[in-house]
C-alpha cells in the first residue's frame, strides 16, 4: 500500500511499482482517447457541413496538432524527470 504524505502525495516508492504505473497512465490514457473522440466528431462536422475540401484541411492539420502535442507532452516528461530526481534527492 503506498504510503500517504502530508499534502495528499503519494511516495512512489513504496509498493508495487507495475500499481503504480498503472495508476499513473490512467489519466493518460483517458486524456488520449478524449483527444481521439475529439478529432472524429470534429472530421464528422465538417464533412457534413462544410464540405470535402475543408475535410481535407482538417486532415492535414492533425498531424500538425500533434506534433504540437506530443512537443509539450515531451517538455512536461523532462521537467518531471528533473523535478523527481532533485525531489528524490531532498
Amino acid at each position: 500500500m503506498p504510503h500517504k504524505k502530508s499534502g495528499g502525495l503519494t511516495d512512489m516508492t513504496v509498493g508495487s511499482p507495475l500499481k503504480h504505473i498503472i495508476k499513473f497512465s490512467i489519466p493518460l490514457l483517458i486524456g488520449n482517447l478524449f483527444q481521439q473522440f475529439y478529432n472524429i466528431a470534429d472530421s464528422i462536422i465538417v464533412g457534413n457541413t462544410i464540405g470535402t475540401d475543408a475535410q481535407a484541411a482538417v486532415n492535414n492539420g492533425m498531424p500538425v496538432l500533434f506534433l504540437v502535442i506530443a512537443l509539450f507532452a515531451g517538455l512536461g516528461i523532462g521537467a518531471t524527470i528533473i523535478l523527481s530526481q532533485n525531489y528524490g534527492a531532498k
